[in-house]
């Protein structure tokens, strides 16, 4: 909305008032135009107001007369139609001399960093360290060397094998590879146990070189001896060995929740408020105050940087507020719907919790369990996940 507003803004644009019996006729003949038509107030069956692009007008006149509707232009605004009074007047040459002066000078800060191709390395943590080599927010785009910062990061930080970092227009661009820790490799000769690298309940043992130290059922913590690298011989005695085996844990991770059948939910009317600001730095500009008229309501906030073309941010963001109006309903679910419903969300926050959907699918055993009682419904979820857990280690 904003975005637009200041487009017409630059366009110019006109406020007309527009009557006639032929009103729907008129606006039909404009959509399939594709003439915009903002804040269209209906003031009765037969007259309207709205603002128009400067551009459009010509073409809304040939409308009007098509569809018998007077049409009266109120007001006009914008740029186009400032620049024309004021055009002869050395103020109005100055000021836009100096608006010029001043986005030349704002081209040559830094006003966006963006970071691509990081997972386990916090955007926030990128964007911090280029701040400790002089690239953040405000500052000049001279005397930065992208390359030097570049190489001085990949030596200074083995969890990156390669970073680039490309200054355009006023954006920095920070392009990251994270480096992958290779497994240890342990000689085939050299002797080495097998520990839990995980906590677990033991599954499954199938050892092929080495003494198992642990059966199945057996629970096991991080770092655990699971096999020894030790064979038992009857002639020769002990000796040592490189230790093969295969050795499966299972994690139980289990959730439960109680609802009543009789619910309270939250529903949108389908009302809602659009408040707007821009914020210049710290300073804010506050287009509609005070608080929203709904009673009950959810909000919705995103912010948006200004730019112009693809890499020429300005130190301006435009955040949009919407409010949308709620009621509460009272619904009553069925056994097999609040069972559905519980699932699901004990579902999705076992995922997110656990990580579930990192594990194969094959080796997950779901169960769950539901109690029943006059006000609603207790149900549980069980997740039985099986994995190997062992891994070498190399005896001190």
């Amino acid at each position: 909305m904003i975005i637009k507003l200041i487009y017409m803004f630059f366009a110019g644009y006109v406020t007309v008032n527009i009557e006639g019996f032929f009103i729907e006729r008129f606006l039909n003949i404009c959509r399939n135009k594709n003439i915009v038509l903002q804040d269209l107030r209906r003031e009765n069956n037969t007259y309207i107001k709205v603002k128009i692009l400067k551009s459009d007008f010509k073409e809304i006149r040939h409308i009007a007369k098509a569809t018998k509707c007077k049409i009266k232009i109120e007001k006009k605004s914008g740029i186009p139609f400032f620049v024309n009074k004021y055009r002869k007047r050395k103020i109005f040459a100055v000021a836009v001399l100096v608006i010029a002066i001043f986005i030349f000078i704002l081209t040559k800060f830094i006003w966006n960093i963006e970071v691509y191709g990081n997972e386990n390395i916090s955007t926030e943590e990128i964007t911090n360290l280029v701040k400790d080599y002089g690239i953040e927010i405000g500052k000049l785009k001279f005397n930065i060397n992208t390359d030097k910062i570049s190489n001085s990061i990949r030596l200074n930080r083995e969890d990156l094998s390669w970073i680039g970092i490309k200054i355009q227009g006023t954006n920095v661009i920070i392009t990251v590879e994270e480096a992958i820790k290779a497994p240890e490799i342990i000689d085939k000769n050299e002797m080495c146990n097998i520990v839990a690298k995980k906590d677990a309940i033991i599954s499954k043992i199938v050892v092929q070189s080495g003494t198992a130290r642990v059966a199945v059922g057996d629970e096991v913590k991080k770092g655990d001896l699971l096999v020894e690298g030790i064979m038992e011989g009857e002639l020769l005695g002990p000796r040592e060995v490189h230790a093969e085996a295969n050795i499966y844990g299972k994690n139980i991770f289990e959730k439960e929740k109680k609802e009543e059948f009789i619910q309270n939910m939250k529903v949108e009317t389908g009302k809602k408020e659009e408040k707007n600001e821009i914020c210049i730095n710290k300073f804010k500009i506050n287009f509609n105050k005070g608080v929203s008229k709904f009673k009950n309501y959810d909000t919705i906030s995103s912010n948006q940087k200004v730019k112009f073309f693809s890499n020429f941010y300005l130190p301006i963001e435009i955040k949009k507020t919407i409010y949308k109006e709620i009621t509460n309903e009272v619904k009553t679910y069925s056994e097999e719907e609040l069972k559905e419903k519980i699932k699901k969300e004990l579902e999705e926050e076992m995922e997110l919790e656990y990580e579930i959907s990192k594990y194969d699918q094959k080796n997950v055993k779901v169960t769950d369990y539901s109690n029943l009682d006059a006000n609603g419904l207790k149900f549980k979820l069980v997740y039985e996940v099986q994995e190997e857990i062992g891994e070498k280690q190399i005896k001190n």
